[in-house]
């Protein structure tokens, strides 16, 4: 199922739900990049052709999430909403884009002040 939005950042966003990748949803980048949640992980890479590669070409970061910060699914996938770089989530957690960091926060006043991350997937070094 592909969610319909609109972004500056995400042209697409595709929920995942049969096959060796499910469930998971994948959200393309303007730049070709895609971010990939799992109800355990976050994974960054550098076009949807490099997911399925066995030596892990493309992945270009990641980042696992622990039991008590599991991303909850629903029947239409992981994410809620998004906009620009903000990501909402069905379980009321939130993801922030920016040029140099994914970051995931329990909530979106978290994320909007910036406070208490859960995780964060560094892009620039």
């Amino acid at each position: 199922m592909i969610l319909e939005g609109h972004s500056d950042i995400i042209t697409r966003c595709e929920y995942i739900s049969d096959g060796p990748h499910a469930p998971s949803q994948w959200l393309t980048f303007r730049n070709g990049f895609v971010l990939v949640l799992g109800e355990a992980f976050l994974s960054l890479y550098k076009n949807a052709e490099s997911i399925g590669d066995p030596l892990g070409n493309g992945l270009k970061a990641t980042v696992d999430l622990s039991s008590e910060f599991k991303l909850a699914v629903s029947p239409n996938g992981f994410v809620a909403n998004y906009a620009a770089g903000f990501v909402g989530l069905v379980d009321e957690k939130a993801i922030l884009i920016t040029p140099n960091d994914i970051q995931l926060f329990q909530n979106k006043t978290d994320a909007l002040h910036n406070r208490d991350e859960i995780v964060r997937l560094k892009l620039a070094e």
